[in-house]
């Protein structure tokens, strides 16, 4: 019986404790849903907040402000002036940075109170702007979800095709504190209506330093096995016709079941060395031209080709820029420890000066249920 009534006790103790008593009731907090932080014209920070408005008689259900301020935490105190309820910032889905912030490389200490606090979410994702950052926290089409799920989905599921990347403000700061690579952010734009663009790669200070649209997002994806549910490429393989190829039948698509990029590297005639070898199995999708004009063999070898070209292509712009999203630091790092140890803190540059061979492998499983 006394066992009965200690349990009994303990059970009534927790409910107590846990019951929202001493908490506000929801309609008095304002729940920050998206911040937004951008310069103005005369560079001036600007910062943005929506929230969604809960209760009767609200015509929206959200409401946004902007506020010019020094810093994140100083805008808090301008973001109460202008708000009903106790802002808290423990549901921020998305983080908007503009792109002219992303320009300047001393932009991230900007960020210390959401490292600092421990109310923010660790999992917010981390998305660039191209553009003004009002264009987009002020698009609110009738036929969307609420803006914050619209951008979290948007992100989300361009992900699992293997096109965008999460940024969470966990991976941004490993990322951006981590020498032998260098950040990358989904990147979107606000015209007609509200879209992926492609990635933001940034330099080690986080400086804004490449744009890659969404077919070259998911070559870097796939450089760094991040391969997700789906890989959908689009690629030339024969020559293009001017004028009569206006319907594009000198293109394939197909989707890559499996894919597995390897990196070695090397150190000799003082510059590092890497072969990177992708293999992947394809099935293909869409084909517009017909099947009698390439052998399944000259096939393979010519989306071989193609794909070593455009990879090529990243690469260079990649060294270009002396920036490494891909994390070949980290190979040169295990592999080459003592030659990477004399540059890690101008590892840019070194990766600059790099010799970097591609190979492509294809294997082709399947020619699609019909042929034509």
């Amino acid at each position: 019986m006394k066992r009965w009534f200690h349990a009994t006790l303990l059970i009534f103790i927790i409910v107590i404790l846990s019951s929202c008593g001493g908490k506000a009731p929801l309609e008095d907090l304002t729940l920050a849903f998206i911040i937004g932080i951008d310069l103005d014209e005369e560079n001036n920070l600007v910062f943005y907040e929506l929230n969604p408005v809960f209760g009767e008689g609200t015509r929206t259900g959200i409401e946004t402000y902007k506020v010019k301020a020094k810093t994140i935490r100083d805008s808090r105190r301008l973001f109460d002036a202008l708000t009903t309820g106790e802002v808290t910032a423990g549901k921020i889905q998305v983080l908007l940075l503009g792109k002219r912030v992303l320009q300047h490389g001393d932009w991230f200490p900007i960020l210390d109170t959401v490292y600092r606090n421990p109310t923010f979410s660790m999992s917010t994702r981390v998305v660039t702007v191209d553009g003004p950052v009002s264009k987009v926290i002020l698009y609110n089409p009738e036929e969307k979800h609420q803006l914050s799920l619209h951008l979290k989905a948007l992100i989300d599921k361009n992900y699992d095709r293997t096109r965008a990347v999460k940024g969470t403000l966990q991976e941004l700061h490993r990322e951006i504190n981590e020498k032998g690579m260098t950040p990358f952010i989904s990147e979107v734009k606000k015209e007609k209506n509200l879209e992926l663009s492609g990635i933001s790669l940034l330099d080690n200070n986080g400086k804004y330093a490449q744009f890659l649209n969404v077919p070259e997002a998911t070559l870097l994806l796939m450089l760094q096995n991040k391969k997700r549910k789906e890989v959908t490429l689009t690629i030339p393989v024969l020559p293009n016709d001017g004028e009569k190829n206006i319907f594009h039948k000198n293109v394939i698509s197909f989707a890559a079941s499996r894919v597995k990029t390897k990196i070695k590297s090397g150190y000799k005639q003082n510059k590092f060395h890497f072969d990177i070898k992708v293999k992947m199995t394809i099935n293909i999708v869409e084909r517009l031209f017909p099947e009698e004009r390439l052998s399944k063999e000259q096939l393979t070898k010519e989306v071989e080709k193609e794909l070593s070209t455009q990879i090529d292509s990243l690469m260079k712009k990649i060294q270009k820029k002396k920036i490494d999203p891909i994390g070949l630091g980290l190979y040169a790092r295990a592999y080459q420890y003592n030659h990477y140890k004399k540059v890690e803190n101008n590892w840019g540059e070194s990766l600059a000066e790099s010799d970097i061979n591609v190979s492509v492998k294809v294997n082709i499983n399947s020619n699609g249920a019909v042929e034509q």
